[in-house]
């Protein structure tokens, strides 16, 4: 797939968040990162290795299935925390960002994550 400019702004806008170091488009089954913005932008290994827990939490979910429904992952490090959300409703593309602990609105990313999911789909 060829990144839209409009899907790559989109996501490059989201980077420069105060508390985000790095944001990424990945394709979940692959783990193919279709672009990535911020000071972790390089780190290609980190983005396939994020959607690698994606993946190992979707074939378990079904154990989690009295928790509600698979909607995200986090990630705690001592320097970050990375979170991966899905951006479509087949969860076939991934959002992830790479950020300081409490410097971030989680929870508004995530929708914002969701509308570049919109974005996502009408590129396809």
């Amino acid at each position: 797939m060829s990144i839209n400019d409009d899907l790559d702004s989109a996501i490059k806008a989201l980077a420069q968040w105060p508390g985000i170091r790095g944001c990424a488009l990945v394709e979940a089954s692959s783990g193919m990162v279709w672009t990535a913005h911020g000071e972790l932008a390089g780190h290609v290994s980190l983005w396939e290795a994020a959607s690698d827990h994606w993946r190992l939490q979707s074939r378990h979910a079904a154990h989690f299935d009295p928790l509600g429904r698979f909607v995200a992952v986090a990630l705690y490090h001592t320097e970050g925390l990375v979170a991966l959300f899905r951006c479509t409703a087949d969860a076939d593309v991934l959002f992830i960002a790479v950020g300081r602990h409490r410097a971030v609105d989680w929870s508004t990313l995530q929708r914002l994550a969701r509308q570049v999911g919109t974005l996502v789909a009408v590129h396809r």
